[in-house]
């Protein structure tokens, strides 16, 4: 494995089908944790397994941190596997209360079909939608029993239930919590038994959901789930938080090239290794190998990384090429002779034009950061930083480690 070849060879892995004694060598690495490692070697000896994966529509957009099951989904895909996707429009109306210091506010079911609507083509870029069985919780939550429900809550234990460091926290620090809330894992319980997955897929958080899950399937005599659980991505400053839009450390999925390739430009070194194995096939025994590559040239380590996500979410090689052309011949040979100008109208801060581009895609407080980072400057016809509040002079500038454009005024 060189760097000289490495973007081919991981563009190649990403759309070839997986032979079965292939998948675990690519999934180990993915994994954070797997409720039983000895189970999951046993289902990984059948020829066709059954995969489910839910996500609750609380929201309208998916970002990379989002991704890293759908990756292992389309892991599975490829080895000849069924994928069960679960669209949680029942659930999504308790709201997972798994990691939360208090209660998520109740979404009406015109945001929850709203929010539903676009998952599907979010996801299609990275699965094969058409030969991924799709469902929607409410079709069975909705008519599930208060007889049956009863009979299922008898042998759970509420004691077991308030263990959870989630729940506990929230009673001791006086935060409260619904009994909708404790009834959660259930539901989510329940979606199991419809399906009957040989294995399922969701975040480091949703581990002790997929317990009860398991118990659940145990008590209506069923081979209890394997449980897979994925890392949680840390957010693009390097800081040790979790991708989340709420801190804006986030690449959405909606992201253009630009900005997508921009951004892990600009991420600490040691992100570069996470990101590769949380989005491309790195083997095992390819890790140490990954890691002295970084070492020996974090920079081309990143321009691959950026490439490799831009193929995987435009779907185009083509374009991928692009943006590190347009990165070098822009960063590094300092030609700023194609750069997109924009006509602005003298007097305008810093802070009310990059905010008013959406095709820039800061926010009020990126930009303050960035400032604060040194990461707004006049490159032509002086070297400048730049401040929010400054008037926006003319000539060339740039955002961050990657966006550049002229200023003229009008």
């Amino acid at each position: 494995m060189n760097k000289e070849t490495l973007f081919t060879e991981l563009k190649e892995r990403y759309t070839a089908p997986l032979a079965p004694g292939e998948l675990y060598d690519v999934l180990a690495p993915k994994i954070d944790q797997v409720i039983t490692q000895e189970e999951l070697q046993k289902a990984l000896k059948k020829d066709k397994l059954v995969v489910k994966f839910g996500i609750d529509p609380t929201g309208p957009d998916i970002h990379l941190g989002h991704l890293l099951p759908i990756m292992i989904l389309r892991l599975f895909q490829r080895a000849g596997h069924a994928i069960h996707f679960v669209i949680g429009d029942f659930t999504a109306r308790i709201g997972d209360p798994s990691g939360r210091t208090s209660e998520r506010t109740l979404l009406s079911e015109k945001e929850i079909e709203k929010n539903k609507k676009t998952y599907l083509s979010q996801i299609r870029p990275f699965i094969n939608v058409r030969k991924t069985k799709i469902h929607h919780n409410k079709k069975w939550l909705k008519k599930h029993s208060f007889e049956s429900i009863l009979s299922d809550l008898q042998h759970i234990s509420i004691s077991e239930v308030l263990q959870r460091d989630d729940f506990r926290k929230r009673i001791e620090t006086g935060h409260p919590l619904s009994i909708a809330e404790l009834l959660y894992a259930y539901a989510q319980g329940v979606d199991s038994l419809e399906i009957k997955p040989d294995i399922e897929i969701g975040g480091r958080d949703q581990l002790l959901n997929f317990a009860q899950a398991r118990d659940l399937m145990k008590l209506h005599g069923l081979t209890p789930e394997v449980a897979l659980t994925t890392p949680v991505l840390e957010g693009i400053h390097g800081d040790g938080a979790k991708m989340s839009k709420s801190l804006e450390n986030y690449i959405s999925l909606h992201a253009s090239p630009q900005d997508i390739f921009g951004k892990i430009l600009s991420i600490p070194d040691t992100l570069i290794l996470s990101y590769l194995i949380s989005f491309a096939d790195i083997r095992t025994s390819e890790i140490e190998e990954i890691q002295e590559l970084i070492q020996q040239d974090p920079l081309e380590m990143k321009k691959i990384l950026g490439m490799f996500l831009v193929y995987i979410t435009t779907g185009s090689e083509q374009t991928a090429h692009k943006e590190r052309e347009s990165f070098e011949k822009t960063f590094s040979q300092q030609d700023f002779s194609d750069v997109t100008v924009y006509q602005v109208e003298k007097g305008t801060t810093v802070i009310e034009f990059i905010a008013s581009r959406k095709d820039l895609a800061f926010s009020k407080s990126e930009i303050k950061r960035l400032a604060l980072e040194g990461g707004i400057r006049m490159i032509e016809p002086d070297e400048q930083s730049l401040e929010p509040f400054d008037e926006l002079p003319q000539g060339t500038m740039r955002l961050g480690k990657k966006h550049f454009f002229t200023i003229q005024y009008k």
